[in-house]
Formats: C-alpha cells, structure tokens, sequence
C-alpha cells in the first residue's frame, strides 16, 4: 500500500465493511464490501471482496491495491485490464486464506469461551493487532468484551479459534457483553448503509417490466406458431379423413361386388319350382342379382 500520513492507525473489519470501495480511475463504486480475507497463519489481512451475493462472485480485491482510507470511502487502484495476480479469483492467490466470518472461540482446555465478533488491523500492511470476542460463560472471565493478542491464537479456522488457556489472564477487557443477536460475526450485509445494498440491486420495476414485455412477446409467438401449426393440422386431417372415407366407399362397393356373384352362383343351380296349370296369374321372373346399387343388405333368398 502506497504511504499516506492520512491513514487511520487501526482499523475494524466492521468500518471497512461499512466503507464505500471506489475505483481510483473511473471514481465508480466496486462495492458494497461483502469480504475481508485474512491469512490465518500470518494473521494479515491479505484482500477485499466487493459485490457478489444472491449466487453471484464477488470481485476481488488485494489489500495491496488499496490507496487510501478515509471516513466514508475506501479507494483502491485497479488495473485497466484484469490480471489474476493483482485481480484474484480463486483461493490458491492467496494460500491459507479466507474470508473470517463466524467463528467460535475455544480455550485449549476444551471451555467454549464465546464467538469472535471483529478484529482490528494496521490499514498499512494489514496485520492483525487483536481479535475481539464476546465472552459468555468462559471459566475465569466475567461476562463481557475482550481482546486478545494473535501470539494467543493457538490455531484459526473457518469456524473455530483455539485460544491458549493461560493468555486469558492478559485479555483486554472492552465493554460489556453484546446482544445475543448481535454476537459473532454478523453477514457483511447486516453491517452495509442501505444505500450501498440498494445501489446494487435492480430496480424491481424495471425487472417486473421486462419480464412482461419478454412473456407478452413470447406469447404473440406462441399464438402465431400455434395458428400456423393448427392450420396445418386441421388441412393434413381433412386430407387424412377423405382418403379414409375413399377407401372405405372401394371396399364397400367391391363387398358388393362379390356378394352379387355368390348369390347368382348359389340361385344358378336350384329348379325352377312347379307352375300351377290354372294359375293364370302371371309370373314374375327375379333376378338374384337385380338389387339397387345403394341398399346395403342383400334380397332374400328366393
């Protein structure tokens, strides 16, 4: 970090949270703060997370980068074009490192001591100077604030601090006991001004908008598919439907055809029957086959 007498001597994870990171180029907000990373063996702030939340990565930022604190902003320096070794992604940029949240505070003896609730470090090359926890029903402290020194930090991780047991005697007490509700490490955007969250989500109006818009337009679509699709199925079955009825009529008119024939060849060998001599009325010959062309059922048998 470049020196600069106006520099605060110490700093809170919670004010740099509160801060509005801005781009020393463009002067563009690269915000809001969401993480501070610390190597956990060195005891360093090591970079910044801005933006992310709702699923989405957050850029980051190392505290190198950063030029100046003050009291409403924090600048930082980026590069024009993103480098991975001054624009890191990923975790391995900066080993033993993550971003401090909620973490308990255990003693070496096995007592759970209470929750960390925020660090200070020196903005200038961001080493810690203390962590700061709640102390609830610890052995030997009365409920209340503390701080503690990194040299009694046995071991840190993502959830947990081990604590020597005997660098108790030397903690600084701070205050009274926080708020249940407020102990630990709060998220990052509990601490952010509500301007710095709303700068950053769209406006629900506008989405609202064009949501409608994209479902009104994907509707007319829709409708104008379906119609061209639906004259297309209605033609291909009327179509289907009259080759259907043609092919039924064929094979109708051939069934009749062969019914015909079987009723000529079975009427064709019977004898004619008696005629009576003073019958004088006269007869009638009938064709088996002389039945109309439209009746569906064949005559009776003569």
């Amino acid at each position: 970090m470049a020196a600069d007498t106006s520099l605060p001597t110490t700093l809170l994870r919670g004010d740099v949270l509160r801060r509005l990171p801005i781009d020393l180029g463009t002067a563009e907000s690269l915000g809001p703060i969401t993480e501070v990373w610390v190597n956990v063996r060195h005891h360093r702030v090591v970079g910044l997370g801005c933006g992310g939340g709702l699923g989405r990565r957050s850029r980051r930022f190392d505290w190198g980068q950063v030029v100046s604190v003050g009291h409403d902003g924090l600048v930082l320096r980026t590069p024009s074009a993103p480098d991975p070794t001054q624009f890191p992604q990923d975790d391995t940029v900066w080993p033993e490192s993550f971003a401090l949240g909620e973490v308990e505070i255990w003693s070496d003896h096995g007592d759970r001591l209470g929750d960390l609730i925020d660090y200070a470090f020196a903005p200038r090359d961001g080493t810690i100077l203390q962590y700061h926890f709640t102390a609830t029903t610890a052995p030997g402290l009365a409920p209340g604030r503390y701080a503690i020194s990194p040299e009694a930090v046995i071991s840190l991780g993502r959830q947990r601090m081990m604590v020597a047991q005997a660098a108790l005697a030397q903690a600084e007490r701070l205050g009274d006991p926080v708020p249940p509700r407020a102990s630990g490490l709060r998220s990052p955007l509990e601490t952010l001004p509500l301007e710095q969250v709303f700068d950053h989500i769209p406006d629900p109006k506008q989405t609202w908008e064009a949501t409608v818009d994209r479902t009104r337009q994907a509707r007319s679509q829709l409708s104008e598919q379906w119609q061209g699709q639906g004259h297309r199925i209605q033609s291909e079955a009327q179509q289907r439907i009259g080759q259907w009825l043609g092919d039924v009529k064929k094979r109708t008119r051939h069934l009749r055809h062969q019914l015909r024939e079987t009723v000529s060849d079975v009427t064709a060998g019977l004898p004619s029957p008696p005629q009576r001599q003073n019958d004088t009325k006269p007869t009638i010959d009938v064709d088996a086959t002389a039945w109309p062309e439209d009746e569906d059922t064949p005559p009776p048998r003569p």
